[in-house]
């Protein structure tokens, strides 16, 4: 692959699963704030703007792998990995949030029996860990990723618009939790199938300033949808093509944010926490919420400057709890740590060079520069 896509791309994985920790932060309230101009409701638009938005990108690029990668590796050779990857991290973090919901109530609430398939696996409904529906999806679209791939090849049209009207009208009922997904990670098949370019310096300002406008202007309306945060549920057509105009506009914007940001200092002080993208994806609901449980304890949670604060440097704090989480699980259950992460542990080096720009702001500080 062409390093320049394969940064892009690293760096469009952590830029998009940091800005996801938006979606799930404290504080929440009951249904749609009154005002859009209050402190709930700019929390409720930036949720929508920047959380739920950044997620289409993730779907894109998978399919874009996937399809590269099946073009050289058998399918079945594939399935182990997948399995690996995916499903297994799905089970043990899901038995992970049941036993902290089951600890924290003094032992008295845990998933009766039927509900235990949806819990852990998430047959047919969202699983314990909410978020993480999104791998059991993603490994759907595996299994039938060799048609995606052959409809990316021979009907990209045709295909495209049957996969946009299933997210549309949610015709596959329970195969998809997100009926989204499988439309933007076609389209990552579609790009790697037809050899589409991939940008990856200044994009035309045209197209990004508009992708931006839009998603300005329909997470405005979006703030009006009674939706479940992180599952996209509309309640009706007009507001699933809201959901989905929204979802491809932030590919394109996260795409040219990410394509910036590798060449630039921020993006160098970002990159190197690439390989923790997919533990902060499964972690960041927990690792978020230990600095709003340590608010809440403080009886700040109340405190508008506090939980503002709070919200918008949620990914910053998601990161740091995360970090620290890895670094003490490697040291004492480096195999634990790998069946958590579907294999992607980082190495010594990689885990090394997450605290390199630490070690140059104190430089800085102690030598006057």
């Amino acid at each position: 692959m062409n390093p320049a896509v394969s940064d892009t791309i690293r760096m469009a994985r952590i830029l998009c699963i940091l800005l996801l920790v938006y979606a799930h932060a404290q504080p929440y309230q009951p249904g749609v704030p009154e005002s859009l101009l209050s402190p709930m409701g700019l929390i409720h638009y930036l949720r929508q703007l920047l959380g739920h938005t950044s997620v289409p990108l993730l779907s894109l690029i998978s399919g874009y792998l996937l399809a590269r990668t099946l073009s050289a590796r058998p399918f079945m050779d594939e399935l182990g990995n997948k399995w690996a990857s995916l499903i297994v991290p799905l089970v043990l973090w899901n038995l992970i949030t049941i036993a902290k919901v089951y600890l924290e109530s003094g032992l008295e609430t845990a998933p009766a029996v039927h509900e235990w398939p949806n819990a852990v696996l998430a047959i047919s409904a969202p699983p314990a860990m909410m978020p993480l529906y999104f791998l059991r999806d993603a490994f759907v679209c595996f299994l039938i990723s060799p048609a995606l791939i052959f409809l990316a090849r021979k009907l990209p049209g045709t295909a495209a618009a049957a996969l946009l009207l299933n997210a549309l009208l949610n015709m596959d009922g329970v195969l998809f939790i997100n009926s989204a997904i499988p439309l933007f990670y076609f389209a990552g098949c579609v790009l790697l199938v037809h050899k589409v370019p991939i940008p990856t310096h200044a994009l035309p300002w045209k197209p990004v300033w508009a992708a931006g406008l839009a998603m300005v202007l329909l997470s405005v309306v979006a703030y009006h949808m009674p939706s479940e945060p992180g599952v996209s549920e509309p309640s009706s057509v007009a507001d699933a093509a809201v959901d989905i105009a929204l979802r491809a506009a932030g590919c394109v914007v996260f795409w040219s944010v990410a394509s910036k940001l590798v060449n630039s200092r921020a993006g160098g002080l970002l990159l190197p926490f690439e390989p923790m993208a997919f533990f902060i994806f499964c972690a960041h609901g927990m690792a978020a919420g230990l600095w709003w449980m340590a608010i809440v304890r403080l009886g700040y949670a109340e405190v508008t400057p506090v939980f503002l604060s709070y919200f918008v440097l949620s990914p910053l704090l998601a990161l740091i709890a995360c970090v620290a989480a890895v670094w003490s699980i490697r040291r004492v259950a480096p195999g634990g740590l790998s069946l958590l992460m579907g294999g992607r542990i980082p190495n010594q080096q990689q885990m090394a060079s997450m605290f390199k720009p630490l070690g140059h702001i104190h430089l800085a500080r102690t030598t006057g520069v």
